[in-house]
């Protein structure tokens, strides 16, 4: 007979693997979705995420033993086996990659293009913890540094590309234009006065929708006849960020040099 109209007992087993790999994806899919939607934390979704990889990691390592004892027992089985495989290792290969990114990066959240004498905040208020956690506490190297120091010194050595920018502008239009830029990039307004060199706003990204605030400081440059430009991005939850906050101030003041008139 037809092993396709009657599989062996193990197809059980093969849906099992199947729904193990999926089921990870749907899992994180969730976590992420329902934080962002505000059903729980945002820190309850990473840790939904996190256990998912669990159960990817489960999944392919129970898929392969599968397809070791079973490969011969039918192709429905083989396919259901192979599909759950795909999806652990899918999945298990997405979070790699996040994993070797944070890797990359120190766990800081605050980063700025002028580390001694960053922008502050007026209308949106600095997270309580935002130096409650640096790395580098009790190593040798960081010896009599406060949380604040080590901060300079993990950002200088990441970040070290991040500085303040002039914009042959006055200060006034180089804060119009940032607001223009930022509204085209979606961000949240919270506060622009042109006329004090200033603008805030928040940036909202990805599934779990964290918000990461930003100050924009504009100072007039010697003679007055430039502007300059320094900006500050604060992630709201977790201890790091990922490198999102440097990229979005990259981006953002090519954006902005970009807009700005030439000549």
């Amino acid at each position: 007979m037809d092993e396709t109209v009657k599989p062996h007992g193990s197809i059980w087993l093969a849906r099992l693997c199947l729904l193990l790999g999926a089921g990870s994806i749907v899992m994180a899919l969730i976590g992420a979705i329902g934080a962002g939607q505000d059903w729980w934390g945002k820190l309850d979704g990473v840790s939904t995420v996190a256990a998912a990889l669990v159960v990817a990691l489960v999944g392919l390592v129970f898929s392969l033993i599968v397809l070791l004892l079973y490969r011969k027992k039918g192709k429905r089985i083989r396919d259901l086996t192979v599909m759950g495989l795909v999806c652990s290792l899918a999945y298990l290969g997405f979070m790699g990659y996040w994993i070797n990114v944070a890797r990359s990066v120190p766990q800081i959240h605050d980063i700025t293009t002028n580390l001694d004498n960053p922008p502050q905040f007026q209308v949106l208020k600095l997270r309580p913890d935002d130096f409650a956690d640096i790395p580098g506490r009790g190593e040798p190297k960081y010896t009599g540094m406060d949380a604040k120091e080590r901060w300079k010194v993990l950002h200088r050595g990441a970040y070290g590309d991040l500085k303040t920018v002039i914009i042959k502008l006055p200060v006034d239009r180089v804060v119009t234009l940032a607001e223009e830029v930022a509204r085209e990039r979606g961000w949240e307004i919270a506060l622009a006065k042109p006329e004090e060199g200033r603008l805030e706003a928040t940036d909202t990204v990805s599934l779990f929708k964290f918000k990461d605030d930003v100050v924009v400081r504009v100072q007039p440059g010697p003679g007055g006849l430039t502007s300059e430009v320094d900006v500050r991005s604060v992630s709201r939850v977790g201890k790091s960020d990922l490198g999102v906050n440097a990229k979005r101030i990259r981006s953002f003041l090519n954006d902005l040099q970009a807009a700005a008139p030439k000549g």
